[in-house]
């Protein structure tokens, strides 16, 4: 078994240019270009959309990419009565949403176009006569673009960043054909921030991030506590993330659910990582983290009021994914292992 399931740990010593899962190099040239080339391109097909008079909206992804579709799903439930859920895609093929037809749109998200639970969604809702669309890499053919009628290919690495920033336009623009919100309007201004933005988070957060890594990588186990907006970062993080590239045993927990449960196992050996937005979630996050103070030293703490002031709160699960993401890596290497190795996922052993 690594030694990083053990809780032991010594650095790795890596090219980090060389390691796919850190993608803050081309981060904010990306971003800059999904809005410029992408977001026109979104404008037409909810106009698309809106002309088939379509009602309800599906996301259907897995991994990370469901988790930013969790998170756009949120725009709708806050912003709007349209009815929007987000599927992971067999949850899709096994729990077909009743509601099924050309008055509904399911958008598939993969990075590959190769996930084929998600592919076979979309050819499922494209023969019940539903609008489908795909969100992924290359334009070159795969299982996706054989199955969407309606394709954006943004040839891009940092798939978090841009499955929000596609999401999150094309549920903004959709419920604004419906109905005015000074808050979508506000959010749209803050996008284009962005860019700036996480071009002075890419060149700050390092140093603090390894510091936490490399703390962090003592712990056998974390638990991710977050909640609201980020609540889906916090189990793309401290599950996905966690689990997949840094080898690390870990839960995400719901901080408005901490009190049923997560609560009876604080101790001052039980280590915690608590992501904070500034939404009106907050001060879940917050109790649960002033009882853990209380009987324990393992926590870390991500803050967004640390790294931006003034930016609406559902942007904060962009801002945070930078330090984030840093923390990680080091997290990773810091207990002898390359977050790009995989012992199973990828082919590695059927599943």
């Amino acid at each position: 078994m690594n030694l990083s399931l053990k809780g032991m740990n010594w650095m790795l010593k890596i090219d980090k240019n060389k390691v796919d899962f850190l993608v803050t190099d081309n981060m904010v040239s990306e971003v800059e270009t999904i809005i410029k080339r992408d977001f026109p391109k979104i404008e037409k097909l909810v106009t698309k959309m809106d002309s088939q008079n379509i009602k309800k909206i599906y996301f259907v992804a897995c991994g990370s990419p469901l988790c930013a579709c969790q998170t756009a799903e949120l725009l709708f439930r806050k912003y709007s009565n349209i009815e929007c859920a987000s599927y992971s895609g067999w949850d899709f093929l096994d729990q077909t949403p009743k509601f099924l037809n050309k008055q509904t749109a399911v958008i598939g998200v993969s990075d590959s176009g190769n996930t084929k639970e998600v592919a076979d969604s979309i050819m499922k809702a494209k023969k019940q006569g539903a609008f489908t669309l795909g969100f992924t890499k290359n334009e070159e053919e795969n299982l996706l673009t054989k199955s969407a009628e309606n394709l954006i290919a943004y040839k891009a690495d940092c798939i978090w960043e841009v499955h929000l920033l596609l999401t999150y336009y094309l549920s903004i623009k959709f419920i604004l054909k419906k109905e005015e919100n000074k808050e979508l309007r506000t959010i749209i201004s803050d996008i284009k921030k962005l860019p700036s933005i996480l071009k002075n988070l890419v060149k700050t957060t390092e140093k603090k991030s390894k510091r936490l890594g490399k703390k962090a990588a003592k712990w056998p186990f974390i638990y991710t506590i977050s909640s609201g907006a980020t609540l889906p970062l916090g189990y793309k993080e401290g599950v996905i993330t966690m689990l997949e590239f840094t080898w690390t045993h870990g839960s995400s927990l719901n901080a408005a659910e901490f009190r049923h449960g997560p609560l009876e196992v604080v101790d001052k050996d039980v280590p915690y990582i608590f992501i904070l937005g500034n939404d009106e979630t907050r001060h879940t996050t917050k109790r649960a983290l002033n009882f853990v103070k209380k009987f324990s030293e393992n926590y870390i703490i991500f803050d967004i009021e640390d790294y931006i002031k003034g930016l609406h709160p559902m942007l904060a699960p962009f801002i945070l994914f930078v330090p984030l993401e840093y923390f990680y890596y080091y997290l990773s290497i810091s207990k002898g292992h390359n977050p790009d190795d995989r012992r199973y996922y990828g082919g590695i052993e059927s599943y």
